[in-house]
């Protein structure tokens, strides 16, 4: 068989070989052999199990076919059992259709191998019971007869994995991926129950026999019922049991990509394969989007291409799958299609994803060898492909969503960067307006060149101060200053010296005031000072030191020729006077002062 089988073909017969000629061997020394209705009923029962057998998630179906395999061992000779057995091993795969995939290559040759290995695995689970001193046939327990039957259960899975082993091995796909523990031990679940029906056979309790098959037969019958409720598993129950749950392993991706990684992970157990494709179709851009590409264990990077190139546009076309088993002998219609790679292509298989509102994607699966696959895997993938439709609608429509969102949310970012700028750029003018009002209010409070409050802000001040000083009945002095003869300095040495003294003189008499008081620039070169809770005598006191730090100042560094002197006039409100009558009174006093002969205070 030069085929993608002829692997398997090969090692089931030398196996059939081997087991056939141990039981060949064994079956000399049989005696009597059980009545025809129990061998019936024994193949019935297996058959019956394999049916109906109880569903587990990511087991597919638990092997209760140890019910009758072990009652048998325990009831009559391991050959016998075994013979038993076997019979039905052989007819599971030839009448049953999900089991062969529809393939009757690959059914001959699981016929051979199943009961050959349910040969190889009685026969050694059944003589490693005898030769550890179980009782045989069954009818007590002792501690010497159940370690033997917990050795026995052991060996017979011991085998039972060794040879699916081999035979997944051979067949090209990951055997760590399908034999996992839950895998390995679920067959010893249902020893006990085997254990129970050979004990009520061989005690002739056959009424309880009858009472515990027909439970057996509810309780399969119940749990199968229930497996499918949950599992919706299209009735696809064989030995490639990792399609059983297969749609509850892709349920649940958010996205496209994540379901091609659980497609990817979930294939690599059903088939082998030098290369995998998961592909979408995108109709708006009429392009095929490449989500998941690995070859030879390596992964490469997504791509697009139009939706009508390559095989895969034709697919996509006619909404059929294709398999070629020797692209070397396919039509030259496929040839055509096929695009040139890299690396040689010997057979594929490319089926679509379809559902109600037409075709999602595809997946491919392709190998350099001629012959690789077959109609059973062709039905394999067609399978697949049923499990992952439904999954993949649900990860299209949370990948949309998902889009959605970081749409919604980038541009939710973009209104609030807008919405930041704009409060900063407001902020950013509240503040400028702010500091233009400071400005502008300190502009209208202050004298532009000395620094010092303006004739205005200072007639405002000493009002205020005057109700104070009524209100709490302190003293308020006013005094009102002016450079001597200062427009000759202006006159003979500029107004720019004029404007350095006028700078100069304002703070030296701020430097000398309290905070309290306030110095302000009333005219020209004439200032008054505002002294609240300050005596006439105290007042005399500060404005001499006024005079007399003006007079002794450094001005040659300001200019060779410069002098500059002060003459203060002073008053003290009387308890009636109004700001113009202090400010007149003020201004008296420095007439005075002038007359008397300047640079001085009276």
């Amino acid at each position: 068989m030069k085929s993608r089988y002829a692997t398997l073909a090969v090692y089931s017969l030398c196996l059939a070989v081997i087991a056939g000629a141990w039981l060949g061997i064994e079956l000399r020394e049989v005696g009597q052999l059980p009545p025809w209705w129990v061998v019936v009923f024994g193949i019935g029962a297996s058959l019956f199990v394999w049916q109906f057998g109880l569903q587990a998630p990511r087991v597919g179906l638990i092997s209760m076919e140890r019910v009758p395999q072990v009652a048998l061992l325990l009831m009559f000779s391991p050959p016998v059992a075994a013979v038993v057995c076997a019979i039905a091993s052989m007819l599971w795969p030839l009448i049953s259709r999900r089991y062969s995939h529809g393939s009757a290559a690959f059914a001959s040759i699981r016929a051979i191998h199943n009961a050959s290995m349910t040969v190889l695995m009685l026969l050694a689970g059944g003589y490693v019971y005898l030769a550890l001193g179980g009782e045989h046939p069954l009818t007590t327990f002792s501690a010497r007869t159940i370690a033997a039957l917990l050795t026995m259960a052991v060996v017979a899975q011991i085998v039972n994995i060794c040879v699916m082993a081999l035979f997944f091995r051979f067949d090209g796909r990951d055997v760590r991926r399908i034999i996992t523990p839950a895998y390995a031990l679920s067959d010893l679940i249902f020893v006990p129950a085997g254990v129970l029906a050979a004990l009520l056979y061989n005690t002739g309790a056959y009424p309880a026999l009858m009472l515990f098959i027909a439970l057996m037969v509810l309780f399969v019958l119940s749990f199968n019922s229930l497996g499918h409720s949950f599992n919706a598993t299209d009735d696809e129950i064989g030995p490639f049991a990792r399609l059983f749950n297969i749609g509850r392993v892709l349920h649940g991706a958010r996205n496209a990509d994540e379901l091609g990684e659980r497609i990817l992970s979930e294939t690599h157990s059903l088939l082998r394969f030098d290369e995998f494709y998961f592909v979408l179709l995108d109709p708006d851009r009429k392009a095929l989007e490449v989500r998941v590409h690995e070859r030879r264990g390596e992964r490469r990077a997504g791509r697009t291409k139009p939706e009508d190139a390559g095989i895969f546009g034709w697919v996509v076309q006619t909404r059929q799958a294709v398999l070629v088993e020797d692209l070397a002998k396919a039509p030259d219609a496929v040839k055509k299609r096929v695009q040139q790679t890299d690396k040689e292509t010997g057979s594929f298989i490319v089926v679509p994803l379809i559902d109600d509102d037409g075709v999602l994607g595809l997946l491919s699966v392709q190998h350099t060898q001629a012959e690789v696959y077959s109609s059973a895997d062709l039905h394999l993938m067609q399978k697949l492909a049923e499990q992952v439709v439904p999954a993949l609608a649900d990860a299209l429509a949370f990948e949309d969503l998902e889009n959605y969102r970081r749409r919604l949310e980038e541009r939710v970012a973009d209104r609030t960067r807008d919405l930041e700028k704009a409060n900063l750029e407001k902020e950013r003018l509240i503040a400028a307006l702010r500091e233009r009002s400071q400005t502008l209010e300190r502009e209208s409070q202050e004298d532009a060149l000395t620094g010092v409050a303006n004739r205005r802000f200072f007639g405002k001040r000493l009002a205020a101060e005057i109700e104070v000083a009524h209100a709490v009945n302190q003293p308020l002095s006013v005094a009102i200053a002016d450079l001597d003869c200062f427009k000759l300095v202006n006159d003979r040495l500029g107004h720019p010296v004029g404007d350095e003294a006028l700078r100069r003189s304002a703070g030296l008499m701020r430097g000398l005031c309290r905070e309290t008081d306030l110095i302000a620039r009333i005219g020209g070169d004439e200032f008054a000072f505002l002294l609240p809770g300050t005596t006439i005598e105290d007042a005399m006191h500060l404005c001499e030191k006024l005079r007399s730090a003006v007079d002794a100042h450094d001005w040659q560094n300001v200019h060779p020729e410069l002098r500059v002197s002060v003459s203060i006039g002073l008053t003290q409100w009387d308890g009636a006077a109004q700001v113009e009558d202090l400010l007149e009174a003020a201004d008296s006093q420095l007439y005075i002062a002038k007359l008397s002969g300047r640079n001085r205070v009276v």
